[in-house]
């Protein structure tokens, strides 16, 4: 089973899950902890679904920590009964840990035999928007605006991150790592973006270590011709490209920084897809504050085939200039009756 952010569900909640039909389990709260989805409550039926509810969701709510809840319906459909997901998402939980557990959501489904048993999914940062009251108050919306999709939500968490990125860019600091970012620089890395910023090197490319979060180097080459700059986007994993692109334009000679983020698409993790992008407008910014550089042209790719030649990237960095010629207007004719020929 492929998992897109390399999060799995540890062995006791798969048995778990296996013994559910058997079970007077009314909700379970699963966290992801130490990189495994695990149960670390759970709350028997006593009552109606409803008059459970309140009882059992709320208190497994926490004020600064996401997490999951799946609580059983007294519905049924053909594979049992129907239950609701929940993913609690508080505004004040960290905004990394908010993304990694949208990024989870299907993974954990799929583990739980699919979308198909669950009647309801709920996306929540207050517990106002999961209670009783807010589950009825959904269901009662379903003729109005329809609710963010898993994806749409992922997409708005990663505005979020990038947000957060930038407010925490503070240029009045120097450090062993670039201030400002997410995940630190590795040295080599740093030594790389300072030797490409004197252009002492002219490319440079930089990876994302999810699990160590820093950003280390992945190559850095002294030379590189710009018809060989695609050849150094991978196909299967996202990549942050910095490169100094010597040419001539209109008779001057210029040496240009060009930043390319490029990222395959489906071909990575959820996770990695968000990271990446939550980091690179700090990235990007922190460069050219603290080296005194302009990046010329930042540049978005899914991969290699996406980057051209010389000409393609003296396109991107000089695009031709559209000049809109003026009509040239007709004077209007002099007032008056208009005389005709006999």
């Amino acid at each position: 089973m492929s998992h897109q952010t390399g999060i799995e569900a540890s062995k006791e909640l798969c048995a778990l899950f296996g013994e559910l039909a058997q079970s007077n389990i009314r909700a379970l709260k699963v966290n992801i902890v130490d990189d495994q989805l695990q149960c670390t409550v759970k709350e028997n039926a006593s009552g109606s679904c409803e008059a459970d509810y309140d009882r059992c969701v709320l208190p497994m709510l926490e004020e600064k920590a996401s997490c999951y809840v799946l609580y059983r319906l007294d519905s049924r459909n053909d594979q049992g009964h129907e239950w609701i997901f929940i993913l609690y998402n508080p505004d004040f939980s960290p905004v990394r840990q908010k993304m990694v557990y949208a990024a989870t959501v299907s993974t954990l489904k799929q583990e739980f035999g699919g979308g198909g048993r669950f009647a309801c999914e709920l996306f929540g940062t207050v517990t106002s928007d999961v209670s009783l009251a807010g589950y009825k108050k959904h269901l009662e919306a379903k003729e109005g605006p329809a609710p963010l999709t898993a994806e749409e939500y992922e997409k708005q968490l990663v505005m979020e991150g990038e947000a957060e990125a930038r407010t925490q860019i503070n240029t009045s600091s120097k450090s062993s790592h670039l201030v400002g970012l997410n995940f630190p620089l590795t040295s080599d890395a740093v030594s790389a973006v300072e030797q490409l910023c004197s252009k002492k090197i002219q490319y440079c490319c930089l990876s994302v270590n999810v699990k160590t979060e820093e950003i280390h180097l992945a190559e850095s080459l002294r030379s590189l011709d710009a018809n060989s700059l695609a050849n150094h986007v991978p196909d299967d994993a996202p990549r942050y490209h910095f490169y100094l692109y010597k040419h001539t334009f209109e008779s001057d000679y210029m040496e240009s920084i060009v930043f390319i983020y490029s990222c395959p698409g489906f071909k990575s993790s959820i996770r990695e897809r968000m990271l990446y992008s939550s980091c690179k407008a700090a990235l990007t910014d922190s460069v050219e504050e603290q080296y005194k550089i302009e990046i010329v042209k930042k540049i978005e790719v899914e991969n290699g085939k996406d980057v051209g030649d010389e000409a393609w990237l003296m396109d991107q960095v000089h695009p031709a200039k559209i000049v809109f010629k003026q009509k040239f207007a007709r004077p209007q004719p002099p007032s008056g009756r208009r005389r005709t020929g006999k």
